[in-house]
């Protein structure tokens, strides 16, 4: 090769000629190998292409480089080591020869270091000194690169190896708060998040200064791992490894964030296949979590006994041994045992011991691990019936619950209890809502429980409260355990799992009522949230169409704990203020419900109350004749003295004045709320919708009163996702001027919409949404319900409520629910003669115009 264009096509042609082929390979390491191979051909030839004199000069590979690890796009690192000062004709050479990596497009890191500089390790920080010990020749002078290499052995890997590897420590658990869930996060980094690449990087450098090998199976011989740890190990690398080249392929340069828009793709390239139950990209994601989880766990183990040598070798000290009976011990902050029989001796500290644990919180030592497992044997159909209700006992001893399962799950004691839960486990739902596997999603429900006990935040009080009143704790366990254990069959997982947990009831030995409540809990573990955040809560049938599904108060407690448990664990910020708002408002009234022996009597009460009440304050002649014409569900909705704010508002509308607008800031539900009075005409809310668009806002809820004259009042809750509660306030006045102008006629909203800021959603959708809209005719008696189920996009509700002017469809009530980018949009509505609508050729036109809008 006589130039560095014919060097160029070179490298490409052969890194296009093993991209190709790359199927043909079958382990990620054939790939890897020949990157790096490839790489080192292509510096070699460049330097031989200088001919330049070397004989101060040496080239070494560091790093992924140095390790065969390279990846499509890897940096390629490169150490140029000299003897002393560079001199100029040097200092061109090593000019001339970067310029011509990059020239040829690669991705070099190059390192110019002095012996000199590496002698002074002192001063080099983890990443330089780490950057150092992964290291090959590749090119220059022989004897300065062993020097280099004596250098490094004796300064860096020896004398200051226990230093060395406590910073690695530190700088791991710094990575580990960064890189926080990452094992089952929506999109792990699969280079520096847990479970990743860094994690076997970190046992290979343990394995290399501590214990001065580079092979893994020396941690075998050292009973620092077992064969099955190893085996994981390398399973589980091989795997990410596979992932990160297919990453780099998919996004054309290095990359090692695993996004949603690449999940897709790459499933399909690792040839995996979609099934009626789940999607190709779930089982890739899957596989994709045992391994990383595994090779997290095996670093976490060598991390620790390479902490106890070191502490050991540090301290000259022996480790002080408490006995805790039953043959168990402790040392330092480890539960461990001698006694290799103790399982026999002792069959229910097959269960207890994780009681134990949690409540001296104590890590189980690995020999106690190894031990349960083997001894896993032991849990067969007697022991399930003989210790079932010790199982239950312990699963429900918060606020230690979510631990106790979790460390069950990791040794699986808990699949011996119930071997359905190995279907959810790292199981993956492919969408923006589930943060987390099924597995992990459950355990972290239980630990909202967990934190609620030992929390003292008045936001929780009713959680905590109803906790206390809730006679079975274990029940309460039990249906948080279960919830989502259908999700391993497939669809419908409320129903599967309903049927699946009277069995597993049943081997635990519960009694048939308990077993009916946990079922009962199981399939409708979504009713309070769906009927919460999209029905109207101040309507008497919801309430008693809800509390149907409820046999007693107890179980009105448990799905009440269960929901707000499973509503906080999807992850992100889909629970909030607003929404747990709703849910305690639906609880406390279903409560009430269930503790009168005649709710419409409660009701009437209720407003009658009210209504004398506000006889008693006004003093208005005119206000107080609009008393008697109030509508009662207008009264049992709102507070007394909201009442007579809105009949002021009312009687301020004159022929000039046609529209009255008032705000205020609502802290408790961390959003503003809108009263708007004006004359009702068909498109009101379609108009206001608009208006908020513009102005970035999110419609939260909307109640709306049409009183006899009419004259209506529309109560609005909106907020912000993007800013804070006190930016609101301030454009609310301007908000208000806008909603006057549009009211009457001074400006268009059409105008208005087509300037509105588009939703910003953090991630790309990773799959379409399935669009739907659902009637309920059932649950009110005065309305039809509309649910409908999208994304979001700009000026959404405006082209909805755009469909039902069209097709004079009154809107009396709305709620809307957005999560990350999808919406499920609840309207109650009339036809034009205010009536609910049964025609089912009408129920159908309105479903077709509003399936063309969203």
């Amino acid at each position: 090769m006589n130039s560095i264009v014919d060097i160029k096509t070179y490298y490409w042609e052969k890194w296009y000629e093993i991209k190709e082929e790359k199927k043909k390979h079958p382990t990620s390491w054939q790939l890897l190998f020949k990157i790096t191979d490839l790489s080192k051909d292509v510096i070699k030839r460049i330097i031989k292409q200088l001919s330049f004199p070397l004989e101060n000069i040496t080239f070494i590979s560091l790093g992924s480089f140095a390790r065969e690890q390279m990846s499509p796009y890897s940096d390629i690192d490169i150490l140029i080591l000299h003897k002393k000062h560079l001199n100029k004709t040097e200092q061109q050479f090593v000019s001339d020869f970067t310029t011509l990596l990059w020239d040829t497009n690669l991705n070099p890191g190059i390192h110019i270091k002095s012996l000199s500089d590496i002698k002074k390790h002192k001063k080099l920080d983890t990443t330089e000194k780490t950057a150092l010990i992964d290291f090959n020749y590749l090119y220059g002078n022989e004897e300065l690169f062993n020097r280099y290499k004596e250098i490094v052995k004796s300064y860096i890997i020896e004398k200051g190896k226990l230093n060395f590897i406590m910073e690695h420590i530190n700088t791991a658990r710094q990575r580990s708060q960064k890189f926080r869930d990452s094992i089952y996060k929506l999109e792990p980094n699969i280079k520096e998040g847990q479970g990743g690449i860094r994690d076997y990087n970190f046992i290979c450098w343990i394995n290399k200064i501590l214990y001065n090998s580079n092979n893994l199976n020396n941690l075998i011989r050292k009973g620092i791992i077992t064969m099955e740890d190893f085996d994981d190990l390398m399973r589980g690398i091989e795997f990410v490894f596979k992932v990160r080249n297919e990453l780099h392929y998919f996004f054309n340069r290095k990359y090692d964030v695993l996004t949603l828009e690449a999940q897709k793709e790459i499933a399909n390239e690792l040839g995996y296949i979609s099934t009626s139950l789940s999607l190709n990209v779930e089982h890739f994601l899957r596989d994709y979590y045992i391994n990383a989880r595994n090779i997290h766990r095996i670093a976490k183990k060598v991390i620790a006994k390479a902490l106890n040598e070191i502490i050991f070798v540090k301290t000259h000290k022996k480790v002080s041994v408490r006995k805790l009976g039953y043959n168990l011990i402790q040392y330092n902050n480890l539960l461990s045992t001698d006694d290799k029989d103790i399982f026999i001796k002792y069959p229910e500290l097959m269960i207890n011991v994780f009681y134990i644990s949690a409540l001296k919180n104590l890590k189980f030592s690995d020999k106690l691990a190894e031990l349960i497992k083997e001894n896993l044997y032991l849990i067969d159909e007697s022991y399930q019936k003989k210790y079932g209700t010790l199982f239950l006992k312990r699963i429900s001893t918060f606020p230690y619950s979510s631990k106790i399962i979790k460390n069950m799950l990791h040794t699986g004691v808990l699949q011996k209890f119930i071997p359905e839960f190995n279907d959810i486990v790292c199981r993956v739902q492919y969408d923006l809502y589930h943060h987390y596997t099924v597995d992990e999603h459950t355990i972290l429900a239980l630990k909202f429980i967990d934190d609620l006990i030992i929390s003292n935040h008045p936001f929780k009080n009713n959680y905590l409260e109803a906790f206390r009143k809730l006679r079975r704790k274990d029940l309460l366990a039990l249906s948080i355990l279960l919830h989502d254990i259908g999700k391993g069959q497939g669809y419908n997982h409320s129903i599967v799992g309903a049927k699946m947990s009277q069995t597993i009831c049943q081997r635990l030995g519960l009694h048939q009522d308990d077993i009916d409540t946990i079922s009962n809990m199981v399939e409708h573990h979504l009713l309070m949230s769906h009927i919460s955040q999209r029905r109207d809560l101040h309507d008497i049938e919801v309430i008693e169409y809800f509390i149907s599904f409820l046999n007693n108060e107890d179980e009105l407690h448990l799905l009440y704990l269960l929901t707000y448990a499973d509503m906080n664990a999807v992850g992100g910020e889909l629970f909030n203020e607003w929404k747990s708002t709703l849910l305690t408002e639906l609880y406390l009234k279903s409560l009430t419900a269930m503790e009168k022996e005649n709710l419409i009597s409660e009701y009437n009460k209720i407003v009658d109350i009210k209504r004398r009440k506000l006889y008693e304050r006004i003093t208005d002649n005119i206000m107080k004749s609009m008393i008697k014409d109030l509508d009662s569900e207008y009264i049992f909705t709102y507070k007394v003295k909201h009442i007579i704010r809105h009949l002021q508002m009312i009687k301020k509308l004159t022929p000039d004045t046609k529209v009255i607008v008032s705000y205020n800031t609502r802290e408790d539900l961390n959003c503003i709320e809108f009263s708007i009075c004006t004359y009702d005409f068909l498109g009101l809310l379609k108009k206001l919708s608009g208006i908020f668009a513009y102005f970035g806002l999110n419609i939260l809820g909307a109640q709306i009163f049409t009183f006899d004259n009419n004259i209506v009042m529309d109560t609005i809750q909106v907020s912000s996702s993007k800013e804070p509660l006190n930016f609101i306030v301030k454009k609310c006045n301007e908000i208000a001027t806008t909603i006057k102008d549009a009211i009457t006629n001074k400006i268009y909203v059409d105008e208005l919409i087509k300037k509105a800021p588009a939703p910003i959603f953090k991630k790309k959708i990773p799959k379409s949404i399935n669009k739907k809209v659902i009637f309920d005719n059932d649950i009110s008696s005065v309305f039809t319900v509309i649910d409908i189920f999208t994304e979001d996009k700009i000026g959404l509700l405006y082209d909805i409520l755009t469909v039902f002017e069209k097709l004079k469809i009154n809107v009396q009530k709305a709620k809307i629910s957005t999560d990350v980018d999808r919406v499920v949009d609840s309207f109650y509505i009339t036809d034009e003669h205010n009536m609910k609508i049964y025609n089912i050729n009408y129920l159908n036109q309105i479903k077709q115009e509003l399936l063309k809008v969203i």
